[in-house]
């Protein structure tokens, strides 16, 4: 070994000094950061980071420094999540809002059924049949997600219960409403039939309403968001089946009126502050009460005061000029 100086200075190795000169800037650095945020270096954090785990080895952390994941005794404890005021619970239940809900379902299949069989009497196969019918269902409701965009998804594709019940219920009709005709008298223009598409107009519109408000869109857009789903599934359906769009022409009663004043009774009742509940009832009574007033009394929009437009009118089936 060489011998040093006997008046130099002890030797340090350099593996301590690294360790002191990494204290030292770890130091500054941290008073020169907290100085930058305003705050007091003396205030800084000084206390020495816990050294790192030996490989292998996973570090304990302490649980206040994270928040607890939540499990499933987490959730069962805090029960299932409240819906938005301006929404409906996961599926139906004893409330209004779940009553809602119950009634969405109803009127998924009553769409689906009606557009089944529109699709069979333009002489459409099982599978035309079905899609038409699904179409009718859900088609509203996505072209509004589509619309309403901020990557949003088609409700169904969180929801896949509605493609089931649209789907099983247009596939079903095809295969057995002939023969429940043949048991049970059933018509093709009963009332239950059309009682259970006025539930379902008043339903979607304020579903619809609801969907707008929740993407804090305008007023008059969240009316058109109830107008699209309660009937851009059948105008689709129409286009498909080759008949004129039921909702722009008069050979049928009002319809795409009737969801208009289903939304905007919603929005009106919830502009004056109207609890949830009554939001809904008022939203949908009003949808319904102006679907089966058309259907009583006939009320269509007017058309075009000339003679080659009222002619044409009476040709697509208007009977007031014809």
């Amino acid at each position: 070994s060489t011998c040093s100086h006997p008046f130099a200075p002890p030797r340090t190795s350099s593996h301590a000094m690294s360790r002191r000169r990494v204290s030292e800037l770890a130091k500054l650095a941290l008073g020169t950061r907290a100085s930058a945020c305003g705050v007091a270096p003396s205030l800084a954090r000084t206390t020495p980071l816990a050294p790192r785990s030996a490989p292998g080895v996973v570090a304990h952390r302490a649980s206040t420094s994270r928040t607890p994941s939540r499990g499933f005794a987490a959730d069962a404890s805090q029960g299932p999540p409240k819906p938005h005021p301006d929404g409906m619970p996961r599926f139906p239940e004893v409330s209004v809002p779940g009553a809602l809900r119950a009634a969405d379902y109803v009127g998924t299949g009553a769409f689906a059924m009606t557009g089944s069989l529109l699709a069979a009497s333009a002489g459409m196969d099982a599978f035309g049949c079905t899609v038409i019918g699904t179409i009718t269902a859900v088609g509203g409701g996505t072209i509004r997600d589509v619309l309403l965009g901020q990557g949003r998804r088609a409700f169904w594709m969180e929801e896949q219960e509605y493609l089931w019940i649209a789907a099983g219920v247009a596939l079903a009709t095809f295969f057995g409403w002939e023969r429940a005709k043949t048991t049970f008298g059933f018509k093709d223009d009963d009332y239950w039939i059309e009682a259970l598409d006025a539930l379902g107009v008043g339903a979607f519109c304020v579903i619809g309403a609801q969907n707008g408000i929740r993407a804090g869109v305008p007023v008059i857009a969240q009316v058109l968001c109830g107008v699209m789903t309660a009937t851009f599934g059948g105008a689709v359906r129409d286009v498909f089946v080759g008949r004129p769009t039921r909702i722009l022409h008069s050979y049928a009663d009002i319809y795409a009126t009737a969801a208009a004043g289903g939304a905007l009774a919603y929005i009106a009742a919830r502009t004056v502050g109207m609890p949830p509940a009554l939001r809904i009832i008022s939203g949908v009574g009003a949808g319904i009460g102006i679907r089966v007033a058309a259907d009583t009394y006939d009320i269509r929009l007017p058309v075009y005061a000339s003679a080659p437009a009222r002619q044409k009118a009476a040709e697509k089936g208007d009977k007031r000029w014809s």
